[in-house]
C-alpha cells in the first residue's frame, strides 16, 4: 500500500497549528493607518467625515492626553492630570484608581462596537462618555484599541516626537501615515528635536541623583548620570559671564550646535560616553532587581527609582544630545544652543513667623498673603532648525507616508525642507495662474502717512486710522471682497471699530466674518450684500492665502495681509533670526533661483 505523500505547495503540506500560525502571521502583516491632524478637534472633523463613508465600521481608535479622556473625578480636579494619574497607577498614597482596573470593559474592538454601541466612526467624546456610564478608563481603552484597530487617529506630534511615540507605545514601522494639513509639519517638526532646559530643573535632578547615590541605591548607574548633571551645570554658571544684553531684561549667549558638541567633548560628553549614559538611564528607569535563585526560580525586589520630572528632563536631554551625535554629528550644524537669562513675575507667599515662644499658629480663616516678586529664570535652549532631523525617523521607517494640504506648493521646496523625495506627487488645478492675480505692496495710506506694521507703530491712533481707511478703499474698489490677514486680536478689534464708524456713513459693506460683538452690529448697520469683508489674525506665509482666496463666496478676490506674523508662541528673536539664515544658507545650495510664491 503506498503511503500518502504530502504536498509541499499547498497547504496540506503542514499541521493545522502550521496553517494557523502563518494566516496570524498574514494577518499582523496588514499595516495600520495613522491618521494625524494639527488639533484634537480636527480629529472630531475627519471622525464625522469618516461616518459618512462606506468605510464607518471600520475598527478605529483616537490617541489624546489625559486632558481630553481622564473620567477620574479626582484626577479631573487636579492641575497635573498626569503626575496624579501615575500616584494613583502606583498606589502611593495608598489609593488606586479603579477606572484603570475596568479597561478591560471597553478595550476590545468587538464589544466597543457590539455592546457599547460604538459600531460606527466615534469621536473623543463618545469614548468618554462610554468610559463615565461603565466606570472604566477612555485613556488607557483608547490606547488598548490601538492593538486591533485599522486606523488611528492623533495628533501630530504623537507620531513626530520620539518620545511620546515611545511612551504611547506607537510602532511606526510598516505602517501607513497620513497628516493632514501637512504645511504646518515643518514647525512641528522642528518643535520636537527641541528642548529648553531650566536651569532649576537641573540642579533638581542633580540634587535627586545624589541622594540616589548616598543612599546606595544603584551607584553604578546613578553616579555617572549624577556626574552628567553637574558638568552641565556647572558649564551653564561658567558661561553666564558670556552673555549679552540682548533685549529689555533679556541677555543671552549664542553658540552653534558643532561648537556644543566640541564643548561637550571638553566636559568628557563624547558620542561613546553618551552611549553609556544611554544605558545608565535604561537601567534604573528598571523599577525590579534581580537578586538570584530561589527554588529555582528568579527572584526579583523592588527598587525605588528616579521620579517623573527627573526621567522627563533626563529622556529630553538624552533625545536632543542624541541628534547632535548622530552619525559623526551630521545634524550638529542643524541646531543652535541658547543660554538665556529673562525675568518674570511670580507670586510668593510669604513665610509663616514665629510668636514669641516659638510656635507656628495661623487661623484657618486667615489664607497666607502672596507678593509679587521679579525672578530671573535661566535656561539652556537647543533649538533645532532643521525640520528633516526628526522627520527622516518618520520618513525612513514607514511603509507609506502621505502629505495632504492645499498650500504646500511649491512642493521642490517643501520635500527638501523635510529631506524627503516624494515619489509620487499630485497638484490639484485649483491653484491660480500667474496670469490672474497682481502681487504688489502699498507702503502708505490715504492720507500718506507710511504704514510700518512693527509693533511700535500699530499701537499709533494714525496707523490705524490709515489701515482703516485704506481697507475701505480696497473694498469700494474691490468688487468680490477682501480677505485681511491682521498680525493681532487686539489691532483687529481696533480696526473694526474704524471701520463701523466709516461705514455707518457710507452702508455700503457686508460682513463676512469678524471677532467678538462687531459681527452683529455691523451685519444690522451694513446690510448690503455683494462685498464681503473677513478679517483672521497670525497672517502665515503667502502659500496661505492661495487657499484663503477660496474661502468666500463670491470668492475673495483681495487677500491682504497687514504685516508680518507674530513669531510662533515660545519662539525668541534668535530662534526666528537662526531659521531664516539657515534658511536662506540652504536655498543657495539646494536651488538656486529665489523662492515664488505660486500666484507671483
Amino acid at each position: 500500500m503506498q503511503s500518502r505523500v504530502p504536498c509541499l505547495l499547498c497547504p496540506c503540506s503542514g499541521s493545522s497549528a502550521d496553517v494557523k500560525q502563518k494566516e496570524k502571521e498574514a494577518k499582523k502583516k496588514v499595516p495600520k493607518i495613522f491618521f494625524g491632524t494639527r488639533t484634537h478637534k480636527q480629529i472630531a472633523q475627519i471622525a464625522h467625515e469618516l461616518k459618512r463613508t462606506l468605510y464607518s465600521g471600520v475598527p478605529m481608535t483616537i490617541l489624546s492626553s489625559r486632558d481630553h479622556t481622564c473620567v477620574h473625578p479626582e484626577v479631573q480636579r487636579h492641575s497635573n492630570r498626569n503626575e496624579r494619574c501615575k500616584e494613583l497607577l502606583e498606589s502611593k498614597d495608598g489609593k488606586s484608581c479603579s477606572y484603570y482596573h475596568n479597561v478591560h470593559r471597553m478595550r476590545d474592538q468587538a464589544v466597543l462596537q457590539g455592546v457599547h454601541g460604538l459600531n460606527q466612526a466615534w469621536d473623543v467624546e463618545d469614548l468618554v462618555r462610554v468610559g463615565k456610564r461603565i466606570r472604566a478608563c477612555s485613556y488607557y481603552a483608547a490606547r488598548e484599541l490601538m492593538q486591533d484597530a485599522r486606523i488611528v487617529f492623533c495628533p501630530y506630534n504623537y507620531l513626530l516626537d520620539p518620545l511620546i511615540r515611545e511612551s504611547m507605545e506607537i510602532n511606526l514601522a510598516g505602517q501607513i501615515v497620513v497628516l493632514d494639513e501637512a504645511h504646518n509639519i515643518e514647525d512641528c517638526a522642528r518643535e520636537t528635536a527641541s528642548y529648553t532646559l531650566d536651569n532649576n530643573l537641573l540642579k533638581m535632578a542633580k540634587d535627586e541623583l545624589d541622594g540616589m547615590v548616598s543612599h546606595n541605591i544603584r551607584q553604578a548607574e546613578h553616579m555617572p548620570l549624577r556626574n552628567f548633571c553637574a558638568s552641565l551645570g556647572n558649564w551653564i554658571h561658567e558661561s553666564k559671564s558670556l552673555m549679552s544684553e540682548r533685549g529689555f531684561e533679556t541677555s543671552c549667549k549664542v553658540w552653534t550646535g558643532k561648537e556644543v558638541v566640541g564643548i561637550f567633548h571638553g566636559l568628557g560628553i563624547t558620542a561613546a560616553t553618551f552611549g553609556m549614559l544611554q544605558k545608565n538611564l535604561a537601567a534604573v528607569l528598571d523599577k525590579e532587581e534581580r537578586v538570584g535563585l530561589v527554588n529555582g526560580r528568579e527572584e526579583t525586589v523592588t527598587v525605588p527609582t528616579i521620579s517623573a520630572v527627573l526621567i522627563s528632563v533626563l529622556k529630553s536631554l538624552f533625545m536632543v544630545l542624541d541628534y547632535l551625535f548622530r552619525e559623526h554629528s551630521r545634524f550638529a550644524e542643524d541646531y543652535r544652543v541658547v543660554l538665556q537669562e529673562s525675568f518674570t513675575w511670580t507670586n510668593q507667599v510669604e513665610p509663616d513667623v514665629p510668636d514669641n515662644h516659638g510656635f507656628f499658629a495661623r487661623p484657618r480663616a486667615r489664607r497666607r498673603q502672596s507678593a509679587r516678586v521679579k525672578a530671573a529664570v535661566l535656561t539652556l535652549n537647543f533649538w533645532c532648525l532643521n525640520p528633516a532631523v526628526s522627520f527622516l525617523d518618520l520618513g525612513q521607517s514607514v511603509r507609506t507616508i502621505v502629505l495632504t494640504s492645499g498650500t504646500l506648493s511649491p512642493m521642490g521646496s517643501f520635500s527638501s525642507e523635510l529631506g524627503v523625495k516624494f515619489a509620487i506627487q499630485l497638484e490639484a488645478s485649483h491653484v491660480i495662474g500667474k496670469s490672474q492675480v497682481w502681487v504688489g505692496t502699498i507702503g502708505s495710506g490715504p492720507q500718506g502717512k507710511k504704514l510700518l506694521a512693527t509693533f511700535q507703530h500699530t499701537e499709533t491712533f494714525t496707523f490705524q486710522d490709515e489701515v482703516g481707511g485704506l481697507l475701505l478703499n480696497i473694498c469700494h474698489a474691490v468688487s468680490k471682497g477682501v480677505l485681511c490677514f491682521l498680525a493681532s486680536y487686539k489691532l483687529v478689534s481696533r480696526l473694526w471699530v474704524i471701520i463701523l464708524l466709516g461705514e455707518i456713513i457710507a452702508k455700503s459693506i457686508g460682513l463676512l466674518d469678524s471677532p467678538g460683538a462687531a459681527t452683529t452690529i455691523l451685519q444690522e448697520v451694513l446690510p448690503v450684500p455683494g462685498h464681503h469683508v473677513g478679517t483672521a489674525t497670525k497672517s502665515q506665509q503667502l502659500k496661505t492665502e492661495t487657499k484663503a482666496a477660496h474661502l468666500l463666496k463670491p470668492p475673495a478676490h483681495s487677500p491682504l495681509p497687514c504685516g508680518a506674523p507674530s513669531p510662533r508662541r515660545g519662539w525668541q528673536k534668535g530662534q526666528t533670526t537662526g531659521l531664516r539664515g539657515r534658511r536662506s544658507r540652504r536655498w543657495q545650495v539646494v536651488q538656486p533661483a529665489a523662492r515664488h510664491h505660486p500666484l507671483a
